[in-house]
């Protein structure tokens, strides 16, 4: 029985060890530019399943070998800040309301204004609505042209509740604070795209750079073949059938994951270039990123910048809510010399678009 036990321990051990390698290299390749490695860009994608295995071993050493339990703790330590980045935990205390001068900033991939399905029987937008209410000083959305609302209709009210505007290719900004000048971004991509602003505020001018980096261009057709290989996997189908639809179904999926990471990374590095020119002065960048937390444009964006979700968020925050593609993909980066995020949350509340909004209140310091 002693035997029996010392083995379950070391088998126990061993797969402890290789969850944590595995952690650690889903963290190592964010320092490769996919550009050069396109199927390594793919394997931060499985960090949240090795993070809850690392943390299920928490508990199973606490509960089992009290003595083990130290190994997954040096894991989950080794690769703290992408934790954190993953899956933040910020206490309420933290997150009192602050008199000093603050701005509250929101991004918002609107999806065409949710289209048709969004609009009541007297013609009301939703997505509209959100956003006349929404109080905000900055107001970033992307896919925002068509669909469920008349931009130009949307841009006259805002224009008359005292915002300037500036639009390209779907991709929105509205500002409270005066836009001294904007122009598109000028980077790598297939469809989607984006600008610069530069805001004045008080005595500072604000880079603000509102992106929709590279989507993976998944069609309905792909999804529902991902969800129905994920389902047949979970209702514990032979062990064969399942490799084999995985094989089928996942792999136009991962041909255009690969496609599409390095027109990101390309995105990602324009605008981190853009950044450091920028700095010391005052930088917000927002949008949609198509990528999450733990990925290539997010680790060399936040090595300037401050992610708000992360300072003052709570928990994984899912921002894309397609059904089987829950992720946060979603950001918005500031200067941190400059402000604290205070009370970032995704408003879960308007559900009209495939995306929810991202908001947060940047208190200046």
């Amino acid at each position: 029985m002693k035997i029996i036990k010392t083995l379950a321990v070391q088998l126990c051990t061993g797969v402890n060890i290789a969850t944590i390698l595995m952690l650690w290299f889903c963290c190592l390749a964010t320092y490769v530019n996919p550009s050069d490695y396109p199927r390594l860009s793919l394997l931060p994608l499985v960090f949240p399943l090795f993070l809850i295995v690392d943390v299920a071993f928490i508990v199973f050493w606490v509960i089992f070998k009290i003595s083990r339990v130290w190994l997954p703790l040096v894991g989950l330590a080794a690769c703290l800040n992408f934790v954190r980045a993953y899956c933040p935990v910020n206490p309420s205390f933290l997150q009192a309301a602050d008199t000093t001068a603050s701005l509250r900033v929101i991004t918002y991939n609107t999806r065409s204004f949710g289209g048709s399905a969004a609009r009541d029987e007297a013609g009301n937008n939703s997505v509209a609505n959100f956003i006349y209410f929404s109080e905000a000083d900055i107001i970033c959305l992307q896919e925002s042209s068509g669909g469920g609302a008349n931009l130009s209709t949307v841009r006259e009210k805002m224009e008359e509740m005292g915002y300037q505007c500036f639009e390209q290719k779907g991709n929105v900004l509205f500002s409270r604070l005066p836009i001294l000048d904007a122009d598109s971004l000028s980077f790598p991509t297939r469809s989607n795209g984006g600008f610069f602003a530069h805001l004045q505020y008080g005595c500072d001018t604000i880079l603000l750079i509102n992106n929709h980096f590279e989507s993976n261009h998944l069609t309905e057709i792909i999804k529902d073949g991902y969800r129905d290989a994920i389902e047949k996997n979970a209702l514990g189908a032979h062990h064969r059938e399942v490799r084999d639809t995985l094989r089928k179904e996942l792999g136009p999926m991962i041909n255009l994951l690969c496609e599409a990471a390095p027109l990101r990374a390309a995105q990602a590095d324009t605008i981190h270039k853009m950044v450091e020119d920028w700095l010391p002065r005052p930088v917000i960048v927002c949008g949609d990123f198509n990528d999450t937390p733990v990925s290539y444009a997010l680790r060399l964006l936040t090595s300037h910048l401050q992610s708000a979700f992360t300072q003052s968020g709570n928990g994984v925050g899912f921002t894309f809510h397609d059904r089987g593609f829950p992720v946060r993909i979603d950001h918005i980066l500031y200067s941190g010399d400059h402000w604290r995020s205070r009370q970032t949350k995704v408003e879960k509340t308007i559900s009209a678009s495939d995306h929810f909004p991202i908001s947060t209140k940047l208190v200046r310091k």
